[in-house]
């Protein structure tokens, strides 16, 4: 196994432009339309601030997660479902009508496409039409994100440099917090293909397995809890506290009691967290 190194960071000085506004918020997918499929009960969120996005999807069938509260207590069932979730975190790049997601962190193994779509804005919600692959979807705001935004990148937990990405997104009352893996998955179609083409021992699976994209609403004086997770044992649990995420320049937001500190990649609140 390769050694494990402190994850790099962003540099802050280099981003995309921004997006348009009409993209701020987080958005629902209401359709999904191929030539073979139609989705509309998979639960599917993107939120986006200026320049960076995260998207979390979790498909329709969920196994009953009861009694679980770590991913170590699942069984063959339930983490063969795991795997076919969905979700991804990283930068936004819109040139006229086309969006492009170029992802730092994917839930599934790179498989050599893009992610690419031509937007058609009308108010509160956006067609897309994929550019290199044949689908649509229907997007819907939910009007809680409306508001400032933020994007937070950990740089540092109880004073040394972490060894997994972590990211926080805000959009208005709404919140999705991001953990990567350690290591970079082999490339492969999907991770159900991988999994079933290498035949992992447990604890490779597990690790595999053990990414966190959790979407949740921050509510005045009330934790920010999670609402849906890649990990099911997740929700319900908290994030953070309101006051606790402190900004410390133009740079820099510290949780004290947490003992982490964060980068800001966006900021456009008008007020602290």
């Amino acid at each position: 196994m390769t050694a494990r190194m402190p994850v790099p960071l962003a540099d802050p000085t280099d981003p995309p432009p921004p997006v348009p506004v009409p993209y701020l918020g987080v958005w629902r997918r209401s359709l999904l339309e191929t030539p073979t499929t139609q989705d509309t009960t998979s639960r599917v969120l993107w939120l986006q601030t200026p320049r960076w996005h995260a998207d979390l999807r979790i498909p329709e069938g969920r196994p009953d997660f009861s009694g679980v509260n770590r991913l170590a207590g699942c069984d063959d069932a339930q983490l063969a479902w795991l795997a076919t979730q969905q979700g991804f975190c990283g930068l936004t790049q819109v040139d006229g009508e086309r969006c492009t997601w170029h992802r730092q962190m994917d839930f599934q193994p790179a498989n050599g496409s893009r992610d690419a779509g031509r937007m058609a804005f009308d108010g509160e919600r956006v067609v897309e039409t994929g550019i290199e692959a044949d689908y649509l979807e229907i997007w819907e705001r939910l009007p809680e994100s409306r508001g400032g935004t933020a994007a937070l990148q950990l740089a540092a937990e109880n004073g040394e440099r972490p060894l997994r990405p972590a990211w926080l997104l805000i959009a208005g009352d709404c919140f999705m917090f991001v953990r990567g893996r350690a290591l970079t998955l082999p490339r492969a179609a999907d991770l159900s293909s991988l999994i079933a083409r290498t035949r992992p021992e447990r604890t490779q699976l597990l690790a595999w397995l053990d990414v966190e994209i959790s979407f949740g609403r921050r509510n005045g004086p009330a934790p920010w809890r999670i609402e849906h997770s890649t990990l099911p044992f997740r929700e319900g649990q908290t994030v953070t506290s309101p006051g606790a995420l402190q900004r410390r320049g133009h740079q820099l937001v510290v949780e004290g009691e947490a003992g982490r500190r964060w980068m800001i990649l966006d900021w456009t609140l008008d007020a602290g967290l």
